[in-house]
């Protein structure tokens, strides 16, 4: 699976009317939940893309162009997860 950027930002609404806070936390995990196992499997696409140039079974621009795809992946959910912390840091922060 591919994680596109555009397609994670879609994937948090407002919560709407007539819908629990625990059911929109709980939909919220969920997404966070697809987009890990997304990134995670990306990463064992890398691993085995270089055990399949290892065992010279594929060539080296397929196992880099999985690795970078990896990597980006990674940078990515890591700079959203550090977004996500600054927001709930500066709201903790809010006189109430």
């Amino acid at each position: 699976m591919q994680v596109n950027p555009s397609n994670m930002l879609g994937m948090i609404e407002p919560q709407r009317a007539g819908t629990s806070s625990a059911e929109t936390t709980s939909q919220k995990k969920n997404i966070f939940q697809e987009i890990l196992a997304e990134v995670n499997g990306q990463q064992h696409q890398g691993d085995s893309q270089v055990r399949q140039l290892l065992l010279g079974k594929t060539d080296v621009h397929e196992a880099m162009l999985a690795l970078e795809k990896a990597d980006l992946s990674l940078r990515l959910l890591v700079k959203v997860r550090n977004k996500l912390v600054q927001a709930y840091e500066e709201l903790s922060r809010m006189p109430m």
